[in-house]
């Protein structure tokens, strides 16, 4: 650790887990401990009890029972049954909940704290909290899909937009990116007031309000970085910096996975990557049905693709191509689709 890290503030780390992740956690971990540039006080595994005995790692973790948290996956489960919600991706809005209430389920002393998914690894050094507080947001992923440019717009239609402004009554977006990059740094006291002020108009907890508010009829209704990034952004924006994080994403059916992170990040480089991602989706294509951010026309060409796509993030654009090896031959999807 370099003098000048060691100034930085230091944070924990929270790493959401299920059984598809486990393949991948330990190059997610390796990767948090050589690139991460604050202090790591802490990485903390919230997962089932039972996958404990099957973790392969050499890190220090603590690991946190999922069924020891509120809510538990069953209690939100039966809420989305109750509410007539038919995907079965209970657990897709339990790790979201995870997120959220992560200073609630880790008694940690710190001001900031990095939460992870379990397929992302860093890949080159990435600092999180500046020397002066701020923490660092990841613009992400556009708002609505569209390809090989970084001329974006807040679209007319977004499930998440949707149910964050049903969520909060004064939330609003403030630019065409939605901050979904699959980590996030959440800031004490941004968090706190985000909460606060859903109990307040909601008169209930927070996490009740939230799975009263997703949009049901979709597979991925709601979500909790397009929810935190821009109210941090509209309401605390002297606390954070926006940067665009270059970032490689491989995407792949879970019941047909052929890649690993660690594949990934020994296969896929750019220079400027940062990070490599390398994700399994539960009901892949379902799932693609009802992203109502992706226009008809890529939604087409991503239901009919087989096995895997590379998803690129250069400085805002947004690239996307089969994850076929040997990756230099890579055919990019339609470089037109979107633009309309």
């Amino acid at each position: 650790m370099t003098t000048e890290t060691a100034r930085l503030p230091p944070i924990d780390v929270m790493i959401p887990v299920a059984a598809k992740d486990l393949p991948n956690l330990d190059a997610c971990i390796t990767g948090l401990r050589a690139h991460c540039r604050n202090p790591v006080r802490s990485v903390n595994i919230v997962g089932s009890a039972r996958l404990r005995a099957q973790v392969r790692t050499g890190h220090v973790v603590q690991w946190i029972d999922e069924e020891a948290v509120s809510p538990t996956p069953a209690s939100v489960e039966a809420i989305l049954c109750t509410a007539g919600g038919d995907h079965h991706n209970s657990s897709w809005y339990f790790q979201q909940l995870i997120k959220l209430n992560c200073f609630r389920i880790l008694p940690s002393t710190v001001q900031h704290l990095l939460v992870l998914d379990a397929d992302y690894a860093l890949v080159d050094d990435v600092m999180f909290v500046e020397d002066d507080g701020r923490s660092y947001l990841a613009f992400g992923y556009p708002l609505q899909w569209r390809l090989d440019t970084r001329q974006h717009a807040i679209p007319a239609r977004h499930s998440a937009i949707t149910a964050a402004t049903r969520l909060l009554a004064e939330w609003r977006p403030v630019d065409p990116y939605s901050g979904m990059q699959h980590h996030m740094v959440f800031d004490r006291q941004i968090l706190a007031d985000l909460m606060r002020r859903v109990e307040d108009q909601h008169e209930r907890p927070f996490w009740e309000a939230f799975l009263a508010t997703i949009e049901h009829a979709k597979w991925t209704g709601a979500s909790e970085y397009v929810l935190y990034r821009h109210f941090a952004a509209k309401f605390f924006p002297e606390r954070i910096r926006s940067r665009h994080l270059d970032a490689i994403d491989i995407i792949q059916p879970a019941e047909n996975a052929l890649w690993t992170l660690t594949d990934a990040v020994t296969s896929v480089r750019r220079a400027g990557v940062k990070a490599i991602g390398c994700h399994s989706f539960l009901n892949y294509r379902n799932r693609i049905a009802t992203m109502d951010y992706i226009p008809d026309q890529l939604r087409s060409q991503l239901q009919t693709t087989h096995g895997a796509l590379m998803l690129e993030l250069d400085q805002g654009a947004l690239h996307i191509a089969h994850a076929t090896p040997p990756l230099g031959r890579t055919e990019r999807l339609g470089r037109t689709a979107g633009r309309g």
